[in-house]
């Protein structure tokens, strides 16, 4: 499989990784196209920035951090909705990006 193409914004490490490890199934299902692909790179840096954030060691005076954290959150959830990248909204809309697997003679 070939790698996801250039997105079209500068992402960071964490985001570039969200970007490759999202963007060609999410292509696949049908669900990102050429005009979303802006959208989906804001995704990803939220994300790049999430990581970024968790990685600092919590200090005790540190009262940025947790808001900052918070607020990113709520920011994914908002674009992570609107790509099927939540379970309950693959459900409710029929998507479903990974394969079933596959069920042996016991029907488990």
């Amino acid at each position: 499989m070939k790698p996801a193409p250039t997105p079209p914004i500068p992402l960071g490490t964490h985001a570039l990784a969200f970007w490759g490890k999202h963007y060609r199934r999410l292509k696949r299902a049908g669900v990102l196209t050429r005009a979303d692909a802006e959208s989906f790179a804001l995704l990803c840096v939220v994300w790049g920035k999430i990581q970024e954030l968790a990685a600092i060691p919590a200090m005790e005076a540190d009262f940025r951090t947790p808001i900052q954290l918070d607020r990113l959150l709520k920011q994914y959830h908002a674009y992570a909705k609107q790509f099927g990248l939540l379970p309950r909204e693959r459900r409710q809309s029929g998507m479903e990006i990974t394969p079933p697997e596959k069920k042996d003679e016991f029907d488990l």
